[in-house]
C-alpha cells in the first residue's frame, strides 16, 4: 500500500485515517494481516532524497509513520518498509542499508521489509537486527533461496498457475515454517492466486494500488478473499497449516473411488486431528465423496461450516465451481473456538460466490478544476501572450510499469478511462504565461507581502530556508522545495493560476508539433545539462539558456531545468500532480528512478500526500493568467 492513499491520510486535516483504511478493508474483503507500506518508488529519484529519506518526509516525520504504525499493530496488522536495493544514486546514509533499517524500523516499531527486486535477502541484514537486538522478518521480491531459509521466514510467489496446483517447494523444505504470500498484482481475476494459496496454506498479497494505477478487486474476487482468509487465519493459528507432516496432492478426494478431474487436495495431521484443503480447478459445480476412516471420528466441512457425518467410510460436501472446499477430521467434537469459526464461515457462505459480480471496472479520475483568474486584455508584468488557436495536444506518461488495460496514468476530460496516451484537439483560449519559472527573488517578494510560513517547515526552501532574501546567487534560480499547494497559493497572489498541463505544452511547442522549445533536435547549448552523483547541486538561472531555448511564443526555460507543477488528477485512492519539463538532475544507477521527461510530448506524474513530502530538490513553477477575448474587447 502506498500511504499516500487517500483512505490511509487526509492532507486536509494532515491526519492518518488508519481506521478508515482498515474499515475499507475489512468491508470489501475481510481486511489484512500486515501491510507493506510503500512511500518511494515510483517517486524516489525525482531528486537527491534516498529511500529512508521518504519515510522522513512523511507527514509527522518518523514519528508520525511510528504513531501510525502503532496503531496498526493496536489493530493486528503488521508493518513492513519496502528495501530498494538499487537505490545507490541518491543521498548516502551515515550507516551501511543493513544497520539503518535495524535503526530506523525499531524507532518505529515497523517489523522488517519487503526486498524489491531481490532474489533472496543477505544474511548480514539478520545479523544487523540482532546486534540492534530487534528482530526483523525479511520478505524477497524473488521468494529466497534454500540457504536464506535459515534466516529468511517469507517472500513473494510469483508463480505459475497450471490446472494441476504447484508445491511451494520452499514450505515444503523447512516443514510448514516458511510462509509464501501469492502475488499476482495485474491480475484482473485472483482465483487463481487464492486457490494456489489455499492449497498451500500460504498467504494473498491483496495489491490493489500498482504504483498509483488501482487494480481494484472484484466483489467476486472480494468474497472469496474474505472467505479463505477467514480459514487461514483461524486454521494457521490452529497449527495446522504449518504441519511438519504436510502431504501435498492427497490422493483421499475422489468419486466412489475414483479419482476426480480437475479437484486437489493437500493434507494436514496434527495430534488428533487432519485437515484436508481443497481445490476445485474446473468449470463445473460438484459433489464430492471423500474418503475417510469413519468410526468414532468427527468430520467438519468447515468451508460450509457444518458438521457432516460419515457413512461407509465416507463424506460428501459440495464444491463449487472454480471454488474451496475445506475438511476437518478429529478424535474429538468441536470445542468453543471451532463452533464459533463455524458459525462465521456457515453465515459467509449462505450465498453462492458466483452471484457475486466478477465485471472488473476502471477506476475512473477527474481532474481537478481551475478557476479562471481575473480577466485581462494585456499582458501582466513579467509574462507573455499564447495567442488562441487551434492545438493537438499529443502527450504521453512516461512511467516505467502499468499499461492502458489497468488504467495507468491520467484521464482528461474528454477520455472514458485513464491511459498512458493523450491526442485530442484542442481550441485554447489566449492566455498569460509566466516568460520564466518563479524565482527565488520571486518568492522573497510573496514571503516579505504576506508573511507566509508553513505550519510544517520540513524541507520547505531547503536551500535558502525562506528566512532572509536569498543570495545573489540564488536570486535567479527557480523557487524549488515548495509543494503543490504552496505553488498555488503564490500564484493566487500573483493573481494567477497553474498553467494547465496542455496549456503548458502549447506555450512550449506552438502548433507544429515540435519536440523542444526550438525544434527537433537535441540541441545541449539551450537547456541544462543533466548532473548526477548523490547529492543534487540545484538548477540553473533562468536566463541561462534565453533566447536559445526559447519557444515560439517566447517563453523561456521550459525544458531540462526544473520540472514543473500544472495539472492535479485524482480518484477515490490517489492524488498526483502532472509534471512537465524534466530537470538537471537524475540519480545514476537504476532505471528504477523517475523518468525524466524533457520531450514536449512527454510528462510524468508525481504522487502527492502533503507538503513536506511533495517538496523536492528539482519541482518548481510558473504561473499563468486569463486574458479577455477579442470579441469581449470594447474600443
Amino acid at each position: 500500500m502506498h500511504p499516500y492513499d487517500r483512505f490511509f491520510y487526509d492532507p486536509v486535516t494532515h491526519n492518518y485515517t488508519v481506521q478508515k483504511y482498515l474499515q475499507d478493508l475489512k468491508d470489501r474483503y475481510g481486511g489484512v494481516d500486515a501491510i507493506l507500506m510503500w512511500p518511494t518508488y515510483t517517486n524516489i529519484g525525482i531528486d537527491d532524497r534516498n529511500q529512508f529519506d521518504f519515510f522522513r518526509t512523511m507527514p509527522g516525520g518518523l514519528e508520525g509513520v511510528k504513531r501510525a504504525t502503532d496503531e496498526l499493530k493496536a489493530s493486528g496488522v503488521r508493518v513492513l518498509w519496502p528495501y530498494n536495493p538499487w537505490d545507490h544514486g541518491t543521498r548516502r546514509e551515515p550507516l551501511d542499508d543493513e544497520h539503518t533499517f535495524a535503526k530506523l524500523l525499531k524507532e518505529t516499531h515497523g517489523d522488517g521489509f519487503n526486498g524489491d527486486t531481490m532474489g533472496f535477502v543477505p544474511h548480514s541484514f539478520w545479523k544487523a537486527s540482532e546486534q540492534d537486538d530487534y528482530p526483523l522478518a525479511f520478505e524477497p521480491e524473488g521468494g529466497g533461496k534454500d540457504a536464506s531459509l535459515n534466516w529468511q521466514t517469507f517472500g513473494w510467489g510469483y508463480w505459475k498457475y497450471p490446472t494441476i496446483p504447484v508445491v511451494d517447494r520452499f514450505k515444503f523444505l523447512t516443514k510448514g515454517k516458511f510462509m509464501t504470500n501469492v502475488c499476482d498484482r495485474w491480475a484482473f481475476q485472483k482465483t487463481d492466486n487464492l486457490q494456489m494459496a489455499w492449497f498451500n496454506g500460504d498467504g494473498y498479497e491483496s495489491w490493489e494500488n500498482v504504483w498509483g494505477t488501482w487494480n481494484g478487486i472484484t466483489p467476486y474476487d472480494g468474497e472469496a478473499i474474505r472467505r479463505v482468509g477467514t480459514m487461514l487465519r483461524f486454521l494457521g493459528k490452529a497449527g495446522f497449516l504449518h504441519s511438519p507432516d504436510w502431504i501435498p496432492h492427497t490422493p483421499e478426494v475422489s468419486h466412489h473411488g475414483v479419482a476426480l478431474d480437475n479437484v486437489f487436495a493437500s493434507k494436514w495431521p496434527v495430534e488428533s486431528a487432519s485437515l484436508w484443503t481443497i481445490v476445485n480447478r474446473g468449470q463445473s459445480n460438484l459433489t464430492v465423496t471423500f474418503d475417510v476412516q469413519g468410526g468414532s471420528m468427527f468430520y467438519y466441512d468447515c468451508y460450509h461450516g457444518v458438521e457432516i457425518k460419515a457413512v461407509n467410510q465416507a463424506v460428501k460436501f459440495s464444491l463449487e465451481a472454480r471454488g474451496f472446499g475445506c475438511i476437518i477430521e478429529s478424535n474429538f467434537p468441536a470445542d468453543q473456538d471451532m463452533k464459533e469459526f463455524l458459525q462465521v464461515m456457515n453465515k459467509l457462505t449462505q450465498r453462492s460466490l458466483y452471484s457475486y459480480s466478477a465485471v472488473w471496472k476502471y477506476e475512473l479520475q477527474t481532474m481537478l478544476e481551475m478557476p479562471k483568474t481575473k480577466l485581462a486584455s494585456t499582458a501582466p508584468v513579467g509574462r507573455v501572450a499564447v495567442p488562441k488557436g487551434n492545438f493537438m495536444f499529443v502527450n504521453k506518461g512516461v512511467m516505467i510499469e502499468g499499461d492502458d488495460q489497468h488504467g495507468v496514468d491520467l484521464q482528461y476530460p474528454w477520455e472514458d478511462h485513464p491511459s498512458r496516451e493523450h491526442s485530442h484537439n484542442l481550441e485554447i483560449d489566449q492566455f498569460y504565461i509566466d516568460k520564466y519559472p518563479v524565482t527565488n527573488a520571486n518568492y522573497a517578494d510573496y514571503l516579505k507581502a504576506t508573511g507566509f510560513k508553513p505550519s510544517d517547515t520540513s524541507n520547505w526552501l531547503k536551500n535558502w530556508n525562506g528566512s532572509e532574501t536569498p543570495s545573489a546567487a540564488l536570486a535567479s534560480l527557480p523557487v524549488t522545495y515548495v509543494s503543490l499547494g504552496e505553488a498555488r497559493a503564490y500564484c493566487a497572489w500573483a493573481g494567477a493560476r497553474l498553467p494547465h498541463s496542455y496549456e503548458w505544452q502549447y506555450a512550449a511547442q506552438g502548433t507544429d508539433g515540435r519536440t523542444y522549445p526550438w525544434g527537433n533536435d537535441t540541441d545541449q547549448s539551450r537547456y541544462p545539462k543533466e548532473q548526477n552523483g548523490n547529492t543534487c547541486m540545484g538548477p540553473e538561472s533562468v536566463t541561462a539558456h534565453s533566447p536559445a531555448g526559447d519557444s515560439p511564443f517566447g517563453v523561456s526555460d521550459l525544458v531540462g531545468n526544473v520540472w514543473q507543477y500544472t495539472d492535479e488528477f485524482s480518484d477515490d485512492h490517489t492524488r498526483s500532480v502532472v509534471l512537465m519539463g524534466g530537470s538537471n538532475y537524475y540519480p545514476l544507477g537504476s532505471h528504477w528512478y523517475f523518468p525524466q521527461a524533457k520531450k514536449l510530448n512527454t510528462h510524468n506524474k508525481y504522487f502527492l500526500m502533503d507538503d513536506r513530502y511533495e517538496r523536492a530538490a528539482t519541482i518548481g513553477f510558473r504561473c499563468a493568467s486569463d486574458s479577455v477575448d477579442d470579441a469581449q474587447i470594447i474600443v
